[in-house]
């Protein structure tokens, strides 16, 4: 028995459900160096080959410890390769594995011209800019299907709301587009990660720099680095900015997320009706057989309340820090890596639960007859009709609405009885009335921009692809240029690494 509950379900959550839901309650968090352990292979690689080609080192050093770097990178992906916990972190555990296995006296030049500063720097560099493509790609991937489904009920009249009440009629689809927008301006915040940190820390040394001729243009190129860093000391300095930069981003999306699930939790609660979720993204109760709990969503926004702590954490390192390196920035490593791993699968799983929830459109349409929802496009169709004062006519419609105790909707007697109080004569009709209150003509009344109307959904639907198709063009981009990096690195490893038989250990 792996779970309490389940028996009434249709369909039983897949496994990666159930982990997001259970977060940590029985799994062991995966040590951050191992995070970053092909990236410091990465760069242990590149570094190695700056050397040779700046003949720091001679090219029989080179072709050892490449080859050695790559033994490790194959115990890597067969999953033999272990940190030892007695050294203190991944660089260490790789230098003192190659020392073992090649030598000291031709591996113990690979730390030249380097320190653990930029090393370290580096290598976080790269996991960043990696989980920034990855929330990218999955944020684009989230948004076509939001696209998809506001397209699909734009139509689809439901109430709009204010704190908690109704207030105006809208869509379906313009509050996914809502949605859609949000997550675009998201898109942009890890973009724009890019603009600032996609840039090469590597032979900034302790933050001083350093007196051999190594060529950090050569290294920016086979990482898809922009450039180096303009200030050797700025950014062993500031380590934690790139990660607090992250961070931000991640939880705006996360904050983002947390809105669209607690709106689906209500509307999705017996009271409204609106919509239905699958059960492959709820949770059972331990005790009553009845529940079909929106885990999945409620998740969400736990985890973003608990990466706000961590974000906290992250800007209070960049607090009255003084020049140089120094240790307590170690910690915004341990900080961004656990961000990212609460948060890397959530807009698969919105994703998925958008995709398979069901609507009920006439329970939908049935709450916008309630409320007096409708009395606000009465109002607006009285002053432009009418041409009363907005204040005036507001007025009115407030008294029409008291003066309509047992209804859901400003009557005729109502709003007539208002107007004579206030000396106004106007010929409405008892029909006009009742048809400015009704939801898909209020709908068809409204014509501003970016509106639920139905030319204004046509121009943000068009208008949101575009934003989101080029968007997907930066995404491939980005991604094509490290994939261009990394083929020069190996190019370059090939063409300076002798067959690994021919190499002899000591």
């Amino acid at each position: 028995m792996n779970k309490l509950w389940g028996n009434n379900f249709i369909v039983q959550p897949k496994q990666n459900i159930i982990d997001f839901t259970s977060g940590n309650d029985v799994k062991i968090a995966v040590p951050a160096d191992y995070h970053l352990l092909p990236y410091d292979i990465w760069v242990n690689k590149v570094h190695c080959l700056m050397l040779g080609k700046q003949n720091i080192i001679t090219k029989e050093n080179m072709i050892v410890i490449l080859t050695g770097l790559q033994e490790i990178e194959q115990l890597i992906q067969d999953k033999h390769y272990l940190l030892d916990p007695q050294k203190e972190d991944v660089h260490t555990n790789i230098e003192s594995w190659l020392i073992e296995h090649y030598g000291m006296d031709k591996v113990g030049m690979l730390h030249t011209a380097r320190s653990r500063n930029d090393q370290s720097n580096t290598d976080t560099r790269l996991f960043l800019r990696d989980q920034v493509l990855l929330f990218v790609k999955q944020i684009i991937d989230l948004n076509e299907t939001l696209l998809s489904l506001a397209g699909k009920y734009k139509a689809t009249v439901i109430p709009g709301f204010t704190h908690y009440q109704h207030a105006m009629v809208t869509t379906f689809g313009h509050i996914l587009l809502s949605f859609t927008a949000m997550l675009n301006r998201d898109l942009k915040r890890f973009t724009h990660w890019y603009t600032l940190h996609n840039l090469n820390p590597l032979g900034n040394s302790a933050g001083y720099g350093t007196s051999f001729p190594i060529d950090q243009f050569y290294t920016a190129l086979l990482f898809a680095f922009d450039e180096p860093e303009n200030n050797s000391l700025d950014t062993i300095t500031n380590r934690w900015e790139a990660e607090a930069d992250l961070a931000f981003a991640i939880f705006n999306f996360m904050n983002h997320l947390s809105l669209i699930s607690q709106t689906l939790i209500v509307f999705s609660t017996p009271e409204f009706g609106m919509i239905k979720l699958n059960d492959l993204y709820s949770t059972g109760s331990s005790i009553m057989p009845q529940k079909k709990n929106p885990d999945s969503l409620e998740v969400i926004k736990g985890k973003t309340a608990f990466i706000a702590g961590l974000m906290t954490g992250l800007l209070q390192q960049g607090t009255a820090n003084f020049i140089g390196y120094n240790r307590d920035s170690q910690w915004t490593k341990y900080a961004i890596i656990q961000i990212v791993d609460e948060c890397k699968t959530a807009p698969g799983i919105m994703k998925g639960l958008l995709a398979t929830m069901k609507l009920d459109k006439k329970t939908m349409e049935k709450w916008c007859h309630v409320g007096f929802i409708g009395t606000t496009i009465l109002l607006e169709q009285l002053i432009a009709n009418y041409h009363l004062p907005f204040r005036k006519a507001k007025s009115i419609v407030e008294k029409a609405i008291a003066y309509s105790p047992n209804s859901q909707q400003v009557t005729c007697a109502a709003l007539k009885k208002a107007l004579v109080e206030n000396n106004i004569n106007v010929s409405i009709t008892a029909k006009k009335i009742n048809e400015f209150q009704q939801p898909k003509l209020m709908i068809k009344l409204i014509t501003s921009f970016g509106s639920p109307g139905k030319e204004a959904m046509k121009i943000s639907l068009k208008l949101l692809k575009k934003q989101l198709l080029n968007y997907n063009k930066w995404l491939t981009d980005k991604k094509n240029k490290k994939d261009k990096a990394l083929q020069l690195l190996h190019s370059f490893i090939a063409k300076n690494t002798i067959i690994n038989n021919f190499v002899q250990k000591e």
